[in-house]
């Protein structure tokens, strides 16, 4: 006959073959049989949580409270339980009360610094590491984790540290190797970088990310046959994980493989049909390509969800703009213009401007001039709205402010050839004969230098 510890030692069992069921009878007999069994309350809950019944499991946990109210472990499963919910307030109070009645509880500090990273409380975090440091130096987790803070706060000399203490904790703790080769790779060490995550792939060939990893680096390094394999293997191992097909399809584009990128970023998007970053790589390789009707209807699909992507505006009225659709174009530059949140921002000036050459070739030269304004208003010193604008005076007859733009051109880039032609057509306008032909030998000038 069994007693309640050959039940709980084939309720855990079952636990190891993930047979959760029949764990839970056995705990339920195990308790039955001695209602003050702990460890049978405890593995209870620990198989209530790995079935997603967290209420379940949080009422086993605090059973346990009721035989043990001074034990600091129930709490700190409860707070495990809570954190899985996202309650994220009540699993940090809840890891509190663990750690009041067990001050040294470093996994406990763990946890709660884990916890209050997800909501943004990065000091605070860095203060539970570091207790969890100073109470379970052993344990290399709390340095891999305060030295993704320090990562992400650039701060890459102490995240370095942290690592490597990590590491010479446990060796070949691949999520310490892994985030080394981060900071490496965000230090421009790239070299370093590759060594790092072929340290991780050595001792974890399963690992998809790792070769993920790695293929960024090389496809930074320009070495573009070693990206695809990398990205290839990840998909070997993982080929349901969307960014892998977009790497390498960004690898492919690269190599102008177009047609090889696209198919590529057709399995993301089937993969992940909301992963907007995917429709726009696809819908630039389309460009790339020639197919300027595809990568149209990419970027209306981007629009129907993110319709305040003022750069899926503009790569759209550009299109519209190649394919002669001048209105659609005109009136997309006019999205650009009105959802753009930044006075200086290089899209709204490059709308404008746009946006102007086209009013122009309509005959709505008073609006056109009024964009290439709006866009001098943005960027004093930008050379298509002076060169433009000089252009548009001109033809209304207003030669001196033409002139001064059309100079301000040429001070911007003396070498402009088109700026000397239209400014010699001003100057002879106004009867200047002489700058007229100065500006024509200028222009000539560089045109002879530009060819020889």
């Amino acid at each position: 006959m069994f007693d309640e510890t050959d039940m709980l030692r084939r309720g855990l069992e079952y636990m190891k073959k993930k047979e959760y069921e029949q764990a839970l009878d056995m705990f339920e007999s195990a308790i039955k049989e001695n209602p003050h069994y702990i460890e049978a309350f405890y593995s209870r809950g620990n198989a209530y949580e790995a079935i997603g019944r967290f209420d379940q499991a949080i009422e086993s946990y605090s059973d346990v409270l009721k035989f043990a109210p001074k034990e600091a472990a129930p709490y700190f499963n409860i707070a495990c339980v809570y954190r899985k919910r996202g309650d994220n307030e009540r699993a940090i109070a809840e890891f509190t009360r663990a750690i009041e009645l067990k001050p040294d509880y470093g996994k406990a500090f763990l946890n709660r610094g884990l916890t209050k990273f997800s909501i943004g409380q990065i000091e605070n975090a860095i203060e539970d590491y570091t207790q969890a440091i100073e109470f379970s130096p052993k344990d290399p987790d709390p340095f891999v984790a305060r030295g993704l803070v320090f990562f992400l706060k650039k701060d890459y000399a102490r995240a370095m540290e942290d690592y490597d203490k990590a590491i010479e904790v446990s060796p070949n703790h691949y999520r310490a190797h892994g985030n080394r080769g981060n900071v490496l790779e965000a230090m421009g060490k790239n070299n370093e970088a590759v060594e790092e995550y072929t340290k991780v792939i050595k001792n974890f060939p399963n690992d998809y990310k790792a070769f993920m990893n790695r293929g960024l680096v090389y496809l930074k390094l320009n070495f573009y046959e070693l990206a695809i394999a990398d990205y290839t293997r990840a998909i070997e191992l993982n080929p349901r994980y969307s960014k892998s097909y977009s790497s390498r399809g960004m690898v492919f584009v690269n190599l102008k493989k177009y047609h090889s990128a696209i198919s590529d970023f057709d399995e993301a998007i089937r993969l992940a049909p909301n992963d907007i970053d995917a429709y726009i790589s696809r819908s630039h390789a389309k460009v790339a390509s020639g197919d300027q009707i595809g990568a149209l209807e990419d970027f209306t699909i981007i629009l129907k969800s993110h319709p305040d992507n003022i750069k899926i505006w503009l790569n759209r009225a550009v299109i519209y703009a190649k394919l002669g659709n001048v209105n659609e174009a005109i009136s997309d530059y006019s999205q650009v213009i009105n959802r753009s949140k930044n006075p200086k921002d290089k899209d709204l000036v490059q709308a404008y401007c746009s946006r102007g050459v086209l009013l122009s070739k309509t005959g709505q030269t008073d609006e056109a001039v009024k964009d290439y304004e709006k866009a001098l208003e943005c960027d004093t010193d930008n050379l298509i709205a002076h060169l433009n604008l000089g252009i548009l005076l001109r033809v209304q007859g207003k030669f001196r402010p033409a002139i001064q733009h059309l100079t301000k051109a040429l001070e911007l880039n003396p070498k402009n050839i088109a700026a000397y032609q239209h400014r010699a057509v001003t100057y002879g306008m106004l009867g200047n004969k002489e700058k007229a032909e100065a500006d024509i030998a200028k222009a000539k000038e560089i045109s002879d230098k530009q060819a020889g």
